[in-house]
């Protein structure tokens, strides 16, 4: 799914004449996604569902062919947010291994305090 701007959540960005700005199906926030975006399926940064972003009249997908510079600013781009992922998961499922350690702990405790009564 591609990358959108949440212009309700982050008021600095500024919309351009050639990005598209529609509702999301689901919850009715504002997206706003780069005009090479069109027809691409998003995920709403608000509920996120799933958002078809609107091809604007006139528009065809022929008109959205990049070149080799681009395509290759946008694979680099993806990798570096890839790896952003990967690491924010890496901390994600150590705090969730810290979480269920203490919940062991204090079930143990919970537990022994039952058990002297």
């Amino acid at each position: 799914m591609a990358n959108i701007n949440d212009t309700t959540e982050s008021h600095e960005t500024e919309i351009l004449d050639t990005d598209i700005e529609f509702a999301c199906p689901h919850c009715g926030e504002n997206l706003v996604i780069d005009y090479r975006g069109a027809g691409l399926e998003i995920k709403c940064t608000k509920c996120g569902g799933s958002a078809l972003v609107p091809i604007p009249d006139g528009m065809k997908l022929a008109d959205l062919d990049l070149d080799k510079g681009e395509i290759l600013m946008q694979l680099f781009a993806t990798r570096r947010n890839y790896m952003r992922a990967e690491l924010e998961i890496q901390k994600l499922k150590a705090c969730l291994k810290q979480m269920k350690e203490t919940l062991a702990v204090m079930q143990e405790v919970v537990a022994e305090g039952i058990s002297e009564k």
